[in-house]
């Protein structure tokens, strides 16, 4: 209770117009669950372990496609390599099998050349 002095009044605090504790309505009835109490506790048991299952296979999923994507760019490099080593040798190949390279091999190696303009005789 607060006194205010001036005008020598009573002032009630706001508890004191309530009603007390013990005549307070208080719930008879409480929420009942479908099941019964035990069942729910087992089943969010249930369901706790089942999000930490995913949780762990999507950890192993996850880190299973970054091992597989870093393998899979390094196969892709090592291919790009080998078609540049493929274009490579393949214009090299063309260059050897060119009839200029092939009289240049073939006088070298086997000392046969073409005919100079006076080494041709005619009977």
């Amino acid at each position: 209770m607060i006194i205010n002095p001036s005008a020598h009044t009573v002032i009630p605090r706001r508890n004191t117009l309530r009603k007390s504790n013990s005549k307070r309505r208080r719930r008879t009835h409480t929420l009942s669950l479908p099941g019964g109490k035990l069942l729910w506790q087992e089943g969010g048991k249930v369901f706790a372990g089942a999000v930490i299952l995913l949780c762990l296979v999507s950890f192993f999923i996850n880190a299973s496609v970054t091992r597989v994507t870093g393998d899979i760019e390094k196969m892709e490099a090592a291919c790009s390599v080998l078609v540049d080593t493929n274009i490579v040798l393949r214009a090299e190949r063309a260059k050897l099998f060119s009839p200029e390279a092939v009289e240049v091999l073939a006088g070298n190696r086997l000392s046969i050349h073409p005919p100079g303009p006076e080494q041709y005789y005619k009977f």
